[in-house]
């Protein structure tokens, strides 16, 4: 394969790549944020999980109420304990 054409490959990859990562940001950004709400919405209920087992106060551990809380924040997790109490 002569030079000209594995520069000119390579400069081709490049800008491919480029084009991709322009194509995909936004949507890995997204999907990069909803993730972290998740985890710290996990951890924020395993916290209080933990500190109120002692007295029967748990609150349940699934993808939509850590999403809840991690994009709400305290006020979410607050709003769980009351449905969890007003529902039984």
């Amino acid at each position: 394969m002569p030079e000209g054409s594995v520069f000119a490959a390579a400069v081709f990859g490049l800008f491919m790549l480029y084009i991709l990562s322009r194509i995909f940001y936004q949507p890995l950004r997204v999907l990069l944020r909803a993730a972290v709400h998740l985890l710290a919405g996990g951890i924020l209920i395993v916290a209080y999980n933990l500190a109120g087992s002692a007295w029967n106060l748990t609150v349940g551990l699934n993808l939509v109420s850590a999403l809840v809380v991690g994009v709400m924040g305290l006020p979410g997790l607050l709003m769980l304990i009351a449905l969890r109490h007003i529902l039984g």
